[in-house]
């Protein structure tokens, strides 16, 4: 990428968390997109606005990873079954080298949570228990403008 595009693109980050963190504002952005955008991660369930489609090479979580791995849960929760975040580490093949890392994965559940996808229980099922890594029980958790750093 070339220091354009990455200035373009750390220029549209920082006014989407400003927005998102905005106490003045009248419209919002989603808790959701802002945690896309924060943790560079492409955000593929917002069709209503097309502020990230420009920026496609510029996050570190591409749009083909977050679809494939949206595809796979989807596939586990309509079978009626959950998998432990170890299980979901094990199938990335994360401690051997894959390109998804662990807080890359913990970041996509969690904003697939934060747009509602996927139950409660299935969330739960994921990272409820002692089968988990502690960073992954982040999943969880809402995200707030209290959230976001501009250090």
């Amino acid at each position: 990428m070339s220091a354009i595009e990455k200035a373009l693109y750390n220029i549209q980050k920082f006014q989407i968390l400003s927005l998102f963190t905005s106490n003045s504002a009248t419209k919002n952005v989603s808790q959701a997109y802002a945690f896309a955008w924060e943790k560079d991660l492409f955000p593929i369930g917002h069709h209503g606005c097309d502020w990230h489609l420009p920026h496609e090479e510029s996050f570190k979580i591409s749009k083909a990873e977050v679809d494939e791995l949206g595809d796979f849960l989807d596939g586990i929760e309509r079978e009626g079954k959950t998998i432990t975040f170890y299980q979901l580490e094990d199938h990335y093949g994360v401690r051997n080298g894959s390109s998804w890392e662990r807080m890359d994965l913990v970041f996509a559940c969690r904003y697939f949570r934060l747009n509602g996808w996927f139950t409660e229980e299935f969330w739960k099922g994921m990272v409820g228990h002692s089968d988990c890594p502690s960073e992954s029980h982040s999943i969880l958790r809402d995200y707030e403008p209290r959230d976001v750093y501009f250090e």
